[in-house]
């Protein structure tokens, strides 16, 4: 995971970093999923919209995907407050990827790849109500976003993409 308050998100070099075997380590996930997984990141260290020159609205502007920064904003401020209990997101400069932030990222691929279904049933059992509904049209429409940028996510667990441990 490649980034820096003057860098930003950085696809094309991290897609270049070999993975390193260890498990639940970050370099082995595909674009898509290292720049949503880089984005959860960045939005914990804000918690805010964040304002321009931020280091989370560089890496959006850079990856073409400024207009979807309020979508995943609010879904992100929906998971803070709407969440049954805290969620584990590592600092930015973490290898490891937590359970929550692997959910979150499947999640995302869920909303991209049109699993409605799944997706609600996944963010009722984690999160209040009104909250889950606040989040679903929020990560459909980042994901719809991220798909239009070429970041293309695995909607299920074991496919190439994010995994459930």
């Amino acid at each position: 995971m490649e980034s820096s308050p003057e860098q930003g998100f950085r696809p094309l070099a991290s897609s270049l970093t070999p993975t390193c075997g260890r498990m639940g380590c970050a370099c082995g996930l595909p674009v898509g999923e290292r720049f949503v997984l880089w984005a959860l990141r960045q939005w914990q260290q804000d918690r805010a919209l964040p304002e321009e020159g931020s280091t989370l609205h560089r890496g959006f502007k850079m990856a073409g995907l400024l207009d979807a920064l309020p979508d995943f904003a609010i879904a992100m401020d929906a998971f803070l407050f709407g969440a049954r209990r805290a969620m584990e997101i590592h600092l930015p400069t973490c290898s490891k990827v937590s359970r929550d932030e692997a959910t979150l990222v499947a999640l995302c691929g869920l909303a991209q790849g049109d699993y409605d279904g799944p997706l609600l049933a996944s963010l009722d059992v984690i999160m209040a109500p009104t909250a889950s509904r606040v989040a679903a049209l929020r990560l459909k429409s980042f994901a719809v976003a991220l798909s239009t940028a070429g970041m293309r996510l695995s909607p299920l667990p074991g496919a190439g993409g994010a995994r459930l441990n």
